[in-house]
């Protein structure tokens, strides 16, 4: 059957949510800008780009950070919309699924196309120590030593939220829900054996995700903690949460992994 049929099918079979829209490469420029407002008093966002005295050159490399995440997502995983504006949307969620990484999510090819490039340019040393050094390999590596370490995830097929972003103008709209009811009726929960997985940077979004599934399970640290320190100067905490298939409670599985001796 041609792929063009298969992409008629594939639609027809999608649970329909009328104001969510999966985006296009198109539409990254709204969505980086719907991103770079929803994470303005982000702590992680702020430890990124603080050094930096020129507010318009910080502004510049946010969005620069925001608009690559976007493209290489739409090209190798999913990128929701809702409520598209004149320049922006009012919520945009940034998904990887099962096959992204085969299918070359982090290829030199992939990241080229995203402006990975233009994104390392804009930063000044310090920045590119921060986000390429520092975020990026952080939360890659966390993943991969929490998922294969751990017999309750090691055998999953992995979607992971990057980000899921609101102006102020849509919250409490309810956008939030319908991305996620979207992505798990469309996506997560018609794959066999999967789990959710994301990265707070924010505490008080814990029992808001909650609600959806998603269970704490620890937190890790970028920068540095030390007494005096300032969260969003210094360091910022990320709280890993994970969602089991269809919401299943992972917690009350065991755990069966042990450490190879060496």
């Amino acid at each position: 059957m041609s792929e063009y049929y298969n992409s008629i099918i594939k639609a027809l079979n999608k649970k329909s949510y009328p104001r969510v829209r999966e985006l296009t490469l198109a539409d990254s420029d709204k969505a980086a800008r719907t991103l770079l407002e929803s994470f303005t008093e982000d702590s992680l966002a702020q430890l990124l780009t603080v050094h930096m005295k020129d507010e318009q050159k910080r502004a510049e490399c946010e969005y620069l950070m925001y608009k690559a995440y976007t493209r290489q997502h739409i090209l190798k995983g999913v990128v929701l919309g809702i409520g598209e504006l004149e320049d922006r949307f009012e919520t945009v969620a940034i998904w990887s699924h099962p096959d992204s990484i085969e299918i070359g999510l982090e290829s030199f090819a992939t990241l080229m196309e995203s402006g990975y490039d233009q994104l390392y340019k804009a930063f000044d040393s310090e920045g590119r120590q921060k986000v390429f050094e520092g975020m990026i390999p952080l939360l890659h590596d966390s993943s991969v030593r929490i998922i294969s370490t751990d017999s309750r995830f090691n055998d999953k097929a992995l979607f992971t939220l990057v980000y899921v972003g609101s102006t102020a103008s849509a919250r409490g709209k309810g956008n939030v829900r319908s991305m996620f009811n979207y992505m798990f009726e469309n996506y997560v929960d018609k794959w066999p054996n999967s789990i959710s997985y994301l990265e707070s940077s924010s505490t008080i979004n814990i029992p808001i995700y909650n609600k959806f599934g998603f269970i704490y399970k620890e937190d890790i640290v970028l920068g540095k903690r030390f007494e005096g320190a300032v969260e969003g100067v210094d360091f910022a905490d990320m709280n890993i949460m994970i969602r089991g298939n269809k919401g299943h409670d992972w917690t009350k599985d065991e755990n069966t992994y042990k450490p190879s001796k060496l």
